[in-house]
């Protein structure tokens, strides 16, 4: 629908837009920028200038922009695509959020049949991206900031990086366990305080939670899982689900999980990582395609996602190495979490398939 506008002819909304563009970025990075006050970071005034020009290309594209990102609740992006917005009026971005393996199918198909729908994904299936870069549908892009990125995190061709890092560590209810109480490594949960007393997301149906039990099966042998089950955990099916439990006090830890390094305010949920043992973490990673209808706004996305700004308030750990983590945690390369491990590990599709039947001859799901 085209709409007059009082600024005469051809100078409509998007004009205006187009000429602000430099106010409006500014104070998008700087209201980000305040949300994350009290950690020391760096100069982003370089980035905002760059954002400031692939705003206006943005706009000069027509203003759209269709992401489709990997993850369990439909609404989990909700406030990525707020920001956003606010941060680049003008611009209608769309977020679709679904398993990753569910968007990798639609992706191949779309990409032999045509009528590819989005411009760029950010998926947890990081050998997806390895393959798509094979296949020569990925559009190269180094982004501002991209040279801090973990160089184990992104691609030395620029097809596609790493724009945070999560992972699956230990959760527990600090408001019904202390730190010292919390368990922390995978045998730390096999005491009997801790009977009917576990949550875990179905490790089964996600490759992220299935890696963090490889782990701790790697280390302790598949009796574990044995002893595991002889807990009683409550499985679940996602860790949004695993969360409401331990928050509700009808669970009180749980062994791979996710949740935010910096709690909510009045919030029971405490992430923590273990002692010993290892945990999962990986690159939550982004490309745009090369049949994009949207390409600078895909860039310009990308190098949003990048910024200090946005960097300073990721849900655990940044994937750039000059931005500092929250406060009282450090750099995720500090942690036993192999950097490249869940990359390796689902790599080899037949070793993580095999691996999932042994998984499920244990493992039945209580809700």
């Amino acid at each position: 629908m085209t709409t007059s506008h009082p600024e005469g002819p051809g100078v409509g909304r998007r004009a205006v837009l187009k000429y602000t563009a430099a106010g409006v970025v500014g104070v998008g990075a700087a209201a980000l920028t305040q949300s994350a006050a009290g950690a020391s970071a760096p100069s982003s005034a370089g980035e905002d200038a760059a954002l400031q020009r692939l705003y206006r290309d943005a706009l000069d594209e027509g203003g759209g922009l269709v992401v489709w990102a990997g993850g369990s609740v439909p609404t989990q992006e909700d406030q990525t695509r707020q920001a956003f917005i606010a941060a680049f009026p003008g611009i209608d971005i769309n977020i679709t959020v679904r398993y990753s393996t569910e968007h990798t199918g639609l992706i191949d198909r779309q990409l032999v049949l045509g009528g590819l729908e989005p411009d760029l994904v950010q998926l947890q299936t990081l050998h997806d991206f390895e393959s798509w870069k094979a296949r020569n549908v990925l559009l190269p892009y180094r982004p501002p900031g991209a040279r801090e990125v973990f160089a184990k995190y992104r691609d030395p061709d620029d097809t596609f990086i790493g724009i945070a890092v999560p992972s699956f560590g230990r959760v527990y209810n600090r408001a019904l366990l202390t730190a010292g109480q919390a368990p922390r490594d995978a045998v730390d949960f096999l005491a009997p305080a801790f009977r009917d007393k576990i949550v875990i997301p179905d490790p089964t149906t996600d490759d992220a939670p299935l890696y963090a039990f490889y782990l701790v099966t790697q280390k302790y042998g598949l009796r574990y899982l044995e002893q595991f089950m002889e807990q009683r955990p409550l499985i679940v099916a996602n860790s949004p689900a695993a969360n409401a439990a331990l928050a509700s006090g009808q669970r009180t830890a749980s062994l791979a999980n996710i949740g935010p390094l910096s709690p909510a305010p009045g919030s029971p949920i405490q992430y923590a990582v273990p002692r010993t043992d290892q945990f999962m973490s990986w690159p939550r990673t982004a490309a745009i395609f090369r049949a994009a209808r949207h390409p600078a706004a895909a860039k310009l996305y990308v190098a949003w996602q990048l910024s200090v700004a946005r960097q300073r308030i990721v849900l655990q750990w940044p994937s750039r190495r000059d931005v500092p983590a929250p406060t009282g945690w450090q750099s995720i390369s500090h942690y036993n979490s192999p950097m490249t491990g869940f990359r390796e590990f689902i790599r080899d599709r037949a070793e993580v398939e095999r691996y999932r039947a042994i998984v499920k001859t244990f493992i039945a799901p209580t809700s």
